[in-house]
């Protein structure tokens, strides 16, 4: 398997600093949670992302809701996919009824380099893995392949039924030559993820919210949004991002052999920089693997255009190993005195040690969170999640 060659890259201009590691996160996995207290325009900003990917005096920008963007309100009561994924219905014969994921996903199929966002509000008011298995599952068969191209096993696989072909019907209405390739056995199309679909889950976490699984959250990129500017969002309606399209979100790499051979010493640094965090973390339930090791390489790698004026590569890379901390690392991390003794300690040292001094404790997302975790840790229970 070939790797992405550093003269492929796209050196992305005009992006506002501010939403470089919600671009860059999505770029490495297409999977994110936006995690803070309510009111903080968690889903707002998915909104603004998918605008983003249009030009300013498009009619999809002034949209009250762009066309590749779509908000499924999750339910208390949702303890299965029917209602997102859809079900099979034999009521007057036998049907497939569509859920909303399905026909999304179909609008980004026929659109494969404009990126579609799907956010999934409150994600957690039902338990994840319950109503999101399919998905879960899928999203880790991605694999590049020797042409570039970027598959998935299938979401609803092929089967010679009634319903299947039901399904296909409804989703492809307009193309006969399609639907024919669908419902072809051997040989034919599948109704995989497409590339471009990108879904986000915003999360408040009370105690009225289920909490997520270590399964979700290694599949997942996390980000906190409790920052609140009460002075912000008052010149303008919409978010001046910068205009956004496939070359910053759509990431033509899913795994660190993708990149390794073509940013060999930025990886091996970052594999560094993994080892002595794994080290700290030997012994517990929190140490990492391989899945994580490879999105802490795609992220870093995706970080490199976005070097500022004074910067060095360094100074990216320590950045963007200290977000991944965050984002990968901590969020997996909960427990009472007993089971974290020392540990928060522990990776303190670690992070300050191997990120230097260009990492101040000021400007450390994963800094901040540990002294976060570890003032938590003294009423006896600590967690990433507020």
């Amino acid at each position: 398997m070939k790797g992405i060659s550093p003269s492929t890259k796209e050196f992305v201009t005009g992006i506002n600093p501010l939403y470089r590691p919600f671009i860059t996160a999505i770029k490495s996995k297409p999977f994110l949670l936006l995690a803070g207290i309510s009111g903080t325009g968690k889903s707002r900003i998915v909104r603004e992302l998918a605008r983003a990917c249009w030009d300013e005096d498009s009619k999809e920008y002034e949209a009250q809701k762009p066309k590749n963007f779509e908000m499924v309100q999750v339910k208390p009561n949702w303890h299965d996919s029917s209602e997102l994924i859809g079900y099979v219905s034999r009521i007057d014969g036998v049907r497939y009824v569509v859920g909303p994921f399905l026909k999304f996903m179909v609008k980004a199929i026929h659109d494969p380099e404009t990126p579609y966002f799907l956010c999934l509000d409150e994600m957690n008011l039902a338990p994840v893995e319950q109503y999101f298995a399919e998905y879960l599952s899928v999203v880790e068969s991605r694999k590049r392949q020797d042409d570039g191209t970027i598959t998935t096993d299938p979401i609803v696989d092929y089967s010679n039924t009634e319903e299947y072909k039901s399904l296909i019907d409804q989703l492809f209405p307009d193309d006969y030559d399609l639907r024919k390739e669908y419902l072809t056995e051997e040989g034919g199309k599948r109704l995989s993820i497409p590339n471009n679909l990108i879904v986000v889950g915003t999360v408040n976490m009370d105690e009225t919210t289920f909490s997520f699984s270590r399964k979700v959250l290694d599949r997942a990129m996390t980000i906190e949004m409790n920052k609140v500017d009460l002075a912000g969002g008052l010149d303008a309606h919409h978010e001046k991002i910068g205009k956004l399209g496939a070359a910053e979100l759509i990431g033509r790499a899913v795994e660190g052999v993708d990149v390794y051979s073509a940013y060999k010493n930025v990886c091996d640094t970052a594999i560094a920089y993994l080892q002595k965090i794994n080290n700290v973390l030997e012994g517990t339930p929190f140490k990492i693997a391989y899945r994580t090791r490879n999105e802490v390489l795609l992220y870093v790698v995706n970080n490199l255009p976005y070097k500022q004026e004074g910067e060095s590569e360094a100074d990216v890379i320590n950045r963007a190993l200290d977000e991944i901390t965050n984002m990968k690392i901590l969020s997996r991390i909960e427990g009472d005195a007993d089971k974290i003794g020392n540990l928060l300690e522990r990776l303190t040292n670690v992070v300050k040690e191997q990120l230097g001094e260009q990492i101040t404790t000021e400007d450390s997302v994963s800094l901040k969170k540990l002294a976060e975790m570890e003032r938590k840790l003294k009423s006896g229970y600590t967690s990433f999640w507020s």
